[in-house]
């Protein structure tokens, strides 16, 4: 068995005009291998010999310098160097599949996608007369929406899923921009979050609620990590007291306020969608104020992609809309 130590192999050349002659083919061959854990099964895959592979392998280990798996009779185990390189395949492939839809695109004379990840919280409010105004003055565009939470959205976007993101910026995208994966951003608007119960709720009624008086209720909320539980989190830790465990947790906040509206289980929401719920449903804000300052709701794109043509008609038309 070879030790793990992304020992280099010998360059009789430097290394980067050598890159040139690697085909994308052999690169996919690595994700294979590291998903298989075998050259006979991500030979099979690629549909040529077991011989074939591994050549494809030597030369890709022989043209990078380094050692990308570990041999030993239970299969091939990625090195650390293999991981790392890994995550930037997943950008290259979505660029390639980018570059293959707009050629098909302009073959077939259709128009052209672009890829928006969105809060739900943010087609309840600006981006549906936003993409009307836009798609009224650019009828040749067509975009495609994802709804999201903004830590699901950010990660698509490193991985270039998105051509750019109306979202809060994480803690973890703060903690990944480390070059690799490093984002611009748009101030939009601010959006405070509020505590949400049902019309019948003991507390709908009440003034100057604080947190102590939520401790013996039950609560609906968005999953760990996620902007909206960490601020309630923080809130709780701020004033002393433990954070409630939900007895449902979904990361829809529509879900959470119709949970709400049917029993007795409390949530947080962005004020906006609570607003516009509590004017149709029946559910409550309460008489609570929460201080932990929340991100604004910003426009994000990854720093190395330039938002240009219709993309910075988007955000033109995005900072009018926010600041009427």
């Amino acid at each position: 068995m070879r030790s793990c130590d992304n020992r280099r192999l010998s360059l009789p050349h430097p290394i980067t005009p050598r890159l040139s002659s690697l085909r994308f083919r052999s690169l996919r061959l690595l994700q294979l291998i590291a998903e298989h854990g075998s050259v006979r099964k991500a030979a099979d895959v690629l549909c040529v010999t077991q011989p074939a592979a591994s050549a494809m392998l030597l030369e890709v280990e022989q043209v990078l310098g380094l050692e990308l798996f570990v041999r030993s009779r239970r299969g091939m185990t990625p090195t650390p160097a293999l991981m790392s390189l890994l995550q930037r395949l997943t950008v290259i492939e979505n660029e390639v599949k980018a570059l293959s839809e707009d050629a098909s695109a302009f073959f077939s004379r259709a128009r052209r996608i672009y890829r928006l990840g969105v809060l739900p919280r943010s087609m309840l409010n600006v981006m549906p007369q936003v993409l009307a105004k836009v798609v009224e003055q650019h009828r040749e565009l067509e975009f495609s929406l994802t709804e999201a939470t903004s830590d699901v959205l950010l990660r698509g976007l490193a991985d270039n899923h998105f051509d750019c993101v109306i979202g809060r910026p994480t803690r973890d995208a703060a903690h990944a921009m480390d070059g690799r994966h490093s984002f611009q951003f748009q101030t939009l608007y601010e959006e405070g979050m509020c505590v949400v119960a049902g019309k019948r709720h003991p507390l709908a009624s009440r003034k100057r609620l604080t947190l102590r008086d939520t401790l013996d209720w039950g609560w609906t909320l968005p999953p760990l990590g996620s902007v909206t539980r960490n601020l309630l989190v923080d809130e709780f830790l701020h004033a002393g007291i433990s954070p409630p465990v939900p007895i449902i947790e979904s990361a829809n906040f529509f879900s959470n306020l119709s949970l709400v509206e049917q029993g007795t289980l409390l949530t947080v929401s962005p004020m906006s969608a609570a607003r516009k719920y509590a004017s149709l449903q029946g559910v409550s804000i309460l008489d609570l104020k929460l201080g932990t300052p929340l991100p604004p709701i910003s426009l994000i794109w990854r720093r190395e992609s330039a938002l240009e043509g219709p993309l910075a008609v988007l955000r033109e038309e995005l900072l009018r809309s926010c600041a009427t």
